[in-house]
């Protein structure tokens, strides 16, 4: 947000020093002593940035697995480079071409090429290299198959660990997962139950890769739970009727103690008649209210964002039922705030407590009112006033009892 800060901060470090070394024109000095490689030695104080971008990269990426095998890859690659670039200089210095193991300058192989792949034959242990002709070869040899065995061993050995790591949760899951359906086989569960808590594991899984996702955020102080609590669920808790304009610092004290739930397709989240002891808000997915024969009539569906069941948290007197059933149209996450969860956190906000109160009583008022005009318009449907006879029968009664009277 501030370059000049930034840039201030950066060339108070070390880095911007070290930076500034590995880019000395060095270079230059080609043109008085000839091509010397060496002079570019400084440039290796760039592997401190190298290192920094991994790490940041590793912290950024959403896979991070895949970052860190990639920095061992190039770790690998960067040590056959090294070896070839020696293999080079023995070479140059007993002669190109002198016998077989040297490089043969009259090849039509690059150098480059041919002292890569000879590092990467001799590294690796693979296929059948020139034989060594003299100590100062048998020496360099014998050095390249022990830094090649004790590299490759450690790389290798990075690389299991990382991909071990990687599915590390997933073994644990799986195994989590096995151990609860032999036990239900041992309880003689039905198969159909089975399948519906594998079901349940495997879409859990794809979800959220945990069994309890409040476990993942135990070691955040209460403060960074707060706020990212708040960040996710705030605005739909505070557009709930029964919430609206209480102060912050409740809500907060709410939003921690909501629970995640996953229900399955056709999962009946509550049925009428029960007593109420939550409240639900949709995280994901869809819910329907139900009703009528076999609960074939749906009433109204249910999206993201929406709330239900509130009233049941306040205790009164015929709010505390379920009026409809509720059920999961496909898999739905809700997030569910208990009774005794609300009441614990209520403690501290004795005057909001009686408003809450207060106001879940005028709707459940309002309700009420609304089922008896509901009933009587009804009623009124039903059992209606006879409707007038029409004038012309009127006249054609009173003529046929003037003729049977005379």
């Amino acid at each position: 947000k501030d370059p000049a800060a930034c840039r201030r901060n950066y060339m108070s470090t070390p880095d911007f020093k070290l930076d500034i070394a590995a880019l000395l024109p060095l270079d230059l000095l080609y043109f008085a002593i000839g091509v010397l490689p060496i002079v570019r030695i400084p440039r290796l104080l760039k592997l401190k940035t190298f290192w920094t971008l991994f790490d940041l990269l590793d912290k950024m990426a959403k896979n991070g697995h895949a970052v860190r095998i990639t920095r061992t890859l190039i770790y690998m690659l960067y040590i056959i480079h090294l070896e070839a670039c020696l293999y080079y200089i023995v070479s140059r210095w007993e002669g190109f071409g002198i016998n077989d193991w040297v490089y043969d300058a009259r090849s039509n192989v690059t150098a480059y090429i041919y002292c890569f792949y000879f590092a990467t034959k001799t590294a690796g242990s693979v296929g059948n290299n020139p034989k060594p002709n003299n100590v100062i070869e048998q020496t360099f040899m014998v050095c390249y198959w022990l830094a090649g065995v004790f590299v490759f061993a450690l790389l290798i050995g990075q690389i299991s660990e990382i991909v071990q790591a990687a599915s590390a949760n997933k073994t644990t899951y799986r195994t989590q997962m096995d151990t609860t359906v032999l036990y239900m086989k041992g309880l003689n569960a039905p198969d159909y139950m089975i399948e519906k808590v594998r079901t349940w594991f495997d879409y859990n899984w794809e979800q959220q890769k945990t069994l309890d996702e409040t476990s993942l955020l135990k070691g955040l102080p209460k403060k960074l739970k707060t706020d990212l609590a708040i960040s996710v669920h705030f605005a739909i808790l505070s557009k709930v009727s029964l919430f609206q304009d209480c102060e912050r610092a409740l809500l907060s004290d709410l939003i921690l103690k909501l629970k995640p739930v996953l229900y399955l397709p056709g999962d009946y989240i509550c049925k009428k008649g029960e007593v109420g002891m939550e409240m639900y808000i949709i995280m994901n997915g869809q819910v329907e209210v139900v009703g009528g024969p076999n609960n074939s009539i749906v009433f109204v569906t249910l999206k993201e964002g929406s709330v239900f069941g509130e009233i049941s948290l306040m205790s009164l007197s015929g709010g505390n039922r379920r009026t409809a059933d509720v059920r999961s149209k496909g898999f739905a996450t809700l997030f569910t705030l208990s009774k005794a969860d609300f009441e614990e956190a209520m403690q501290d906000y004795p005057q909001a407590y009686a408003l809450l109160k207060k106001r879940a009583k005028k709707t459940l008022t309002k309700d009420k009112a609304k089922k008896v005009a509901k009933k009587s318009v009804q009623i009124e449907e039903v059992i209606k006033e006879r409707e007038p006879t029409p004038k012309l029968l009127k006249t054609v009664i009173q003529v046929k009892t003037l003729f049977s009277s005379s």
